[in-house]
């Protein structure tokens, strides 16, 4: 890919639609992830490509090796729940990308339910350990579109910051 003309490196790039081969092509080239950041194309800009990026140093740190890729069979290391944490905060965070999550840490990942009636109808997503919900991270007003983020371990979860539907934060 070196070689490559600049613009059909962007093309190949355009073309990566995982996340974790994203940062995995990130990491072994950083002039490409640069590249692509540079350019801004979405998958090298959505918040998850920063959540991918974090899981694959991780396993690298886990098996010691800051360079070879993860083998097939091999185990992958689960995605942190201050990761999680960090993830869920961000706006551009979609609940569309829940299923990667799970795929990529089936043992600590995200969930999303609603509740309430009629106006005052809300959507919260929690931390999920397997099969057991964990702590709530985030409300939105499916109404207004303000979002209440959360801190603390679940059943001691302390409102922390307030988005307006325009992304406007306040503590």
């Amino acid at each position: 890919l070196a070689e490559l003309a600049p613009e059909l490196q962007l093309l190949i790039l355009e073309a990566v639609d995982d996340f974790s081969d994203c940062a995995a092509v990130s990491l072994a080239t950083p002039r490409l992830g640069l590249l692509a950041f540079g350019h801004d194309l979405a998958r090298f800009k959505d918040p998850l490509f920063a959540v991918a990026m974090q899981q694959q140093l991780a396993q690298r740190a886990a098996r010691g090796d800051g360079h070879r890729t993860r083998s097939k069979g091999e185990q992958q290391t689960p995605v942190t729940e201050a990761i999680l944490r960090k993830y869920s905060a961000d706006r551009r965070a979609r609940q569309e990308h829940f299923p990667w999550l799970e795929r990529v840490s089936p043992a600590l990942c995200l969930s999303t339910g609603i509740r309430g009636l009629g106006s005052r109808r809300f959507e919260f997503w929690r931390l999920q350990r397997g099969d057991e919900p964990g702590a709530l991270l985030r409300e939105r007003s499916l109404q207004r579109g303000t979002i209440w983020h959360f801190t603390g371990e679940a059943g001691a979860e302390r409102q922390g910051r307030t988005e307006d539907a325009t992304g406007e934060g306040q503590l």
